[in-house]
């Protein structure tokens, strides 16, 4: 059966990922881990990417079609930043995918693990919709970006591990932050009545 998007859930996800594009923008350039290591063609940077928490948000309110779209547009200010601009196609094009990925999942494991009211839950949701976010990670790191950009496949690989590393440690702080936010009976109310 086909599901109509509604207006407001447009506004919604709209709302969302110019929220997680702010969100990155922001822990991108107060958080650099590790910026501009040249590796030949491309340039490889790290940094704390907090832009899940609107994917999140997304997903848990409005489900994998919406937490997809969310994380699709809220992962442009990260292709560009760890893409784009340094030379990089290859997560130029993969971050968003990969961020479309996570609130795609994030909709479904919500949804089933039934998360509302249980922190534990929340949290272990948040870290399980990453991961086919990683695994695409993990193979764009390993078998095209040495192809692409010609870097050794074992350098390009312990780059993918910090990244997914990283990115692990973010799901828990992002699954944290969610637990405050659904908490917040004026929040919920907010985000549920773009569904009601």
């Amino acid at each position: 059966m086909h599901q109509r998007i509604e207006s407001k859930t447009l506004a919604f996800a709209a709302t969302m990922a110019a929220l997680g594009n702010a969100l990155s923008f922001l822990s991108i350039q107060l958080t650099p881990l590790a910026p501009n290591i040249p590796l030949g063609p491309v340039t490889v940077s790290l940094a704390l990417d907090l832009s899940h928490l609107a994917t999140f948000i997304a997903a848990l309110f409005g489900g994998p079609v919406v937490g997809g779209l969310t994380g699709l547009l809220s992962g442009l200010v990260a292709a560009f930043e760890f893409g784009f601009s340094k030379g990089n196609i290859v997560t130029g094009v993969g971050l968003p995918l990969g961020k479309a990925m996570t609130g795609v999942a994030a909709g479904y494991v919500f949804h089933r693990l039934h998360v509302e009211g249980s922190p534990l839950r929340l949290v272990a949701s948040t870290v399980t919709a990453y991961i086919p976010e990683a695994l695409l990670t993990m193979a764009l790191f390993r078998y095209v970006l040495p192809v692409v950009a010609g870097l050794p496949a074992g350098l390009a690989t312990a780059i993918a591990v910090q990244i997914v590393v990283k990115a692990f440690f973010e799901m828990i702080l992002l699954g944290l932050i969610l637990v405050w936010l659904t908490g917040n009976i004026g929040f919920s109310a907010y985000a549920r009545g773009y569904f009601d």
